[in-house]
Parts: C-alpha cells; structure tokens; sequence
C-alpha cells in the first residue's frame, strides 16, 4: 500500500482510538508497560497508551495493535494491523503480522522485516494557506464644506521709532510709602528727636555744655574717638558671646550677659546723646547767638533742626551721601560723649598744678601755718 493511502488510515486510526477508547475491551494499560504472556491468546484489540507493549513468543492477539507514545515488542502472531505513534517497533525472528504495519515517528529494528510495514519519520503536511479576506467596504465619509474665501487684510502701517527714555532716579527703598508719606515720617522724626534735645538739655544741662564744648573744640578728636567706639563696642560684645557661655556651662554664673547689656545699652544712648550733641552745637549757633546761656532751646530747637534737615535731604532725589554725613555727625558726638564719660568729667583733664587755688594756698600760707600750729589743737580750725 502506498503511504499516501496509509497515512491518512492511520490518523484516522488514531482519531478513533483518542475519541472511544471505553469501545475496545481487553488489555488497555495508559500509564504502564503491557506484557502478553507466552501462550496467552486474546480475542480483541490491544491499545496501549503512553507505554510499552511486548508479545512474547508463542502469544497471539486476533486484533488490531495500536501504542501511543511507547514501543512494541512483537516476538508472536498478531491477527490484524499493527500502528504506532511516536515509538518504535522491535520484531523477532517467530513475529508474524497479518495486517498493515504502520509507524509515524518510529522505526523497525529486528532480526527480520515485517512485510506490508512502513515507518514514516515526520509528517510534511501540505502549508495551510489562508484565503485572502477581502476588504471591508470603508464607510463613506461626509463631503465637506465649502470654505469661503478670507478677505485680504489691510497692510499694517510702520510702527514709529519710539524716543529715547530720559534716565530715571535709582530705586529707594522707601519709595512705596510716597513722597508725603516720607515727608510725614521726616516731620515725625523731627518732633521726637526735638523733644529728646528738651528732655536731655532739661535733666543734665551741665553734663550737655560739657559735651557740646568737646565737640566744638575737638571735632576732629571727637570723631575719631567715635568711629573707635562704634567699632569697638560690637566686636567686644562679639568676644564676651563664647566667653559667657563658657562661664555658664562651667557654672561660674552669668556674668558676661550683663556686661554685654550694659556694653549695648550704653551704645545706643551714648549714640543718641552724641546725636543731641551736635544738635545744640547747631542750635547754639542758629538760636544763641553762640552762646549757651539757654542750654535747654538750644538743644530742643538744634536736635530738631538736624533732625529736619537730614529728613529733607532723603527726600530729594539726586542727593547722595546724606547717610555718609549722618555717620559723621553721629561719630563727634559720640566720641565727645566717650572722651567726656557721659559730661562726668572734663576732656582734656586738667594738671594737678592747674587746679583752682585752695584758701590756705599764697605767699603767706607758710606763716598762717605756723601761728595755727602754736594752737591748742582743740582750737585749731577744722
């Protein structure tokens, strides 16, 4: 038989077997070896699924013999077809077939060949080829409208050079409160700082002529003095920082706190008396007449005056270093205010033999001394 004709019998063999197996009695053995003894006959086909099956010598199956997945071992008679799937077959030399002997995926091995048998190695199924789908008739799309022409546009007419832009005055920090409201705050300041002048000149005018009369003999001094004391002041509250803490930590008590209070609170007084200062330096000289007979107008009047004159200059736009001038009217009178200890004591100091006269002093001191000593000493005066 040709294999174009055992093929096709053998799959269909096969289909058989997979879809009624319960159809076939006799020794069906999936997952395990079946062995037909010697002399054992059976009346029946034999199907053996994933395993091996062997006819010894002297056995006869009148049957079919179908192995799926397995070998046969064929050494007596089989009545019927022989077909295997994916396994070989072995032959003896007392093995009879009467039927059609097929193998898909397997071979023949044995002593001798089994007539009417055909082994085939792989199957060459022809290429399945698909029929071509036709297309999907595309849905007919929506014309679409009819766009109107656009009306041309008028040409745009040159764009003028624009004029150079005059230069603008630099940016001030205080420019978002406006010109009256600086001027406000000008006059405000002018006010208290007028009223600090009469509160100072009024509690220690003496202490204040003192000050002034520094300032005006010795401004160059003065503002040397002042720039060291506003130097030096901060970087020796800077210095007593770590050395307080380091006093705190050992427990010897808060002694450098203090100190860098009082170092700061005599700054910032020290600096706003030197302010009143040169104010009655000028209120001397614009209300006095350049003497200061009436201290207290002259350091109210002054202190405003300056006062008003530094706000006006920040008010006006192109004037600079107005903050430069403050800074050295602020350092004479504050190096006046350092060299005269607050007005306590005279700057420079006098010489011991300068000193006004004491009444026991003069030409005849040496006498009067010495008719006092000729006294009862309870007589003597005191």
């Amino acid at each position: 038989m040709k294999r174009s004709v055992l093929i096709p019998l053998a799959l269909a063999l096969l289909l058989i077997v997979a879809l009624t197996p319960v159809a076939f009695a006799g020794p069906l053995g999936p997952y395990d070896d079946t062995i037909i003894e010697a002399n054992e006959t059976v009346n029946n086909d034999v199907i053996v699924l994933d395993g091996d099956l062997t006819i010894r010598e002297g056995a006869v199956v009148n049957g079919d013999v179908v192995v799926f997945n397995g070998d046969a071992n064929v050494f007596g008679r089989v009545n019927g077809s022989v077909t295997l799937f994916n396994g070989d077959l072995e032959t003896g030399e007392t093995a009879l077939v009467d039927g059609e002997c097929v193998l898909l995926n397997g071979e023949v091995r044995g002593p001798v060949s089994l007539r009417n048998c055909t082994a085939v190695g792989e199957l060459e199924l022809p290429p399945l080829v698909m029929p071509e789908i036709q297309g999907i008739p595309v849905m007919p799309t929506m014309p679409a409208f009819e766009v109107e022409p656009v009306m041309p546009v008028d040409p745009v007419d040159p764009v003028r050079p624009v004029e150079p832009v005059m230069p603008v005055a630099p940016y001030r920090a205080n420019d978002g409160i406006g010109f009256f409201g600086r001027l406000a705050s000008a006059i405000a300041s002018t006010v208290l700082f007028a009223l600090l002048g009469l509160f100072v000149g009024a509690v220690m005018p003496n202490q204040l002529r003192q000050i002034v009369g520094v300032a005006r003999a010795k401004p160059v001094v003065s503002g040397l003095a002042g720039v060291l004391t506003a130097v030096a002041v901060p970087s020796l509250i800077v210095l007593l920082i770590p050395l307080s803490i380091i006093l705190t930590i050992v427990c010897i008590g808060l002694l450098g706190f203090p100190i860098m209070l009082l170092l700061a609170l005599g700054l910032v007084l020290g600096t706003l008396l030197g302010w009143v200062v040169v104010g009655t330096w000028l209120g001397v000289r614009l209300f006095g007449h350049g003497k200061d007979d009436h201290i207290v107008r002259a350091a109210a009047l002054g202190t405003g005056a300056l006062t008003l004159i530094f706000g006006v200059l920040g008010l006006i736009p192109f004037v600079f270093g107005e903050s430069l001038l403050a800074f050295v009217v602020v350092s004479i009178g504050l190096g006046a205010v350092a060299l005269t200890q607050f007005g306590l004591k005279p700057y420079p100091r006098l010489p011991r033999a300068a000193q006004p006269p004491t009444p026991n002093d003069g030409p005849d001191a040496g006498k009067v001394d010495i008719v006092l000593g000729t006294l009862p000493p309870e007589e003597r005066p005191a």
